[in-house]
């Protein structure tokens, strides 16, 4: 963990009781009794859907036996259940909802783990949506090597009119290995590769179907192809901001799993039936939970999901671009 990028100043003073943290968005204090039943937490997941999360808590649940699953008391923004050691809680939609949840959540962890950096460096994390593809079929499923802008560089943030906040969009190498390798005889269609996380649905995703649009046919697949001959796999909007904050912390175990709604080499809109849709958006979710049944579920049975598709687990990573030089 990077201690030296940890806002200490105000995250100790909650730990000696001299201040009481409000995570406002999720309708929690640390003066609450319920964060008290949450200090065994060893994993916290995230997704933009409330719904999702709940589905996700419920099913938890029912692998451990019925767990209790414990209420957040606010969800008119995020949506928030605990259950058998794992947090799982919505972001919303883009990355400046997302930076909340992140920010409230890498909070309340320190509050947790009482400051234990060896302990809150154990705790896994994880998105799990959906995403356009890029030369992939529909329901792929792109666990990430690394977030980047529309650009191809990292995650950044302005600084006032003095420059640029810069984060590494890289995500640990060995957890993305883990979750593909627990998904091999699942009969999905995982496999790795970098992901383009844009400020917006429309424009940064040169798509032509926005009611504003800048771009022409040519445009768009040039930038398309771009992106494909440097590794990315996929578009979504949150995975370099998720990556770039867990990076600044320095945890070492997290990761990003999206499946595929549309190859975006092929058009822009969403045509598929709703049946189809609802079949690609649970895909991630076999992924993620056929990776949590492998390294949290004790004394379960640790086979994998019942298969959805035919094809097999494959790897596949895009060559490396060479890095301009921007700040670090």
């Amino acid at each position: 963990m990077n201690t030296g990028n940890i806002n200490h100043a105000f995250l100790d003073r909650i730990l000696d009781g001299s201040q009481t943290d409000v995570y406002y968005h999720f309708g929690l204090s640390s003066g609450d009794h319920l964060l008290e039943r949450m200090r065994r937490v060893r994993a916290i997941i995230t997704a933009g859907s409330g719904e999702r999360i709940m589905e996700f808590a419920e099913k938890w649940s029912t692998l451990n036996g019925g767990a209790e699953i414990l209420d957040f008391p606010k969800d008119d923004r995020f949506t928030a259940r605990y259950t058998a050691g794992i947090l799982f809680a919505s972001h919303g939609m883009g990355m400046p909802s997302a930076s909340i949840a992140v920010q409230e959540l890498m909070r309340m962890l320190y509050f947790l783990k009482n400051g234990d950096l060896e302990a809150m460096d154990k705790v896994f994390w994880a998105r799990v949506g959906t995403s356009g593809g890029i030369g992939l079929p529909s329901g792929s499923v792109v666990v990430s090597t690394e977030g980047l802008m529309a650009d191809l560089k990292p995650y950044r943030l302005l600084k006032g009119a003095d420059g640029e906040y810069w984060f590494n969009g890289r995500f640990p190498v060995t957890t993305c290995q883990e979750i593909i390798k627990a998904n091999t005889d699942s009969g999905l269609k995982v496999l790795s590769g970098k992901t383009v996380a844009g400020n917006d649905f429309y424009l940064e995703q040169f798509r032509l179907d926005g009611a504003i649009s800048f771009e022409t046919p040519e445009t768009k697949m040039d930038w398309l192809q771009l992106l494909y001959d440097n590794g990315v796999r996929n578009i979504e909007m949150e995975g370099a901001m998720f990556a770039g904050y867990l990076n600044h912390w320095g945890f070492s175990r997290f990761a990003m799993i999206c499946a595929t709604l549309l190859n975006r080499l092929e058009g822009d809109q969403v045509t598929s039936t709703p049946e189809q849709l609802q079949q690609f958006s649970k895909v991630s979710g076999l992924v993620l939970f056929n990776y949590l049944k492998t390294f949290f579920l004790e004394h379960k049975s640790k086979q994998p999901l019942p298969k959805d598709r035919k094809s097999r687990s494959r790897n596949q990573t895009g060559k490396d671009y060479a890095r301009p030089p921007w700040p670090r």
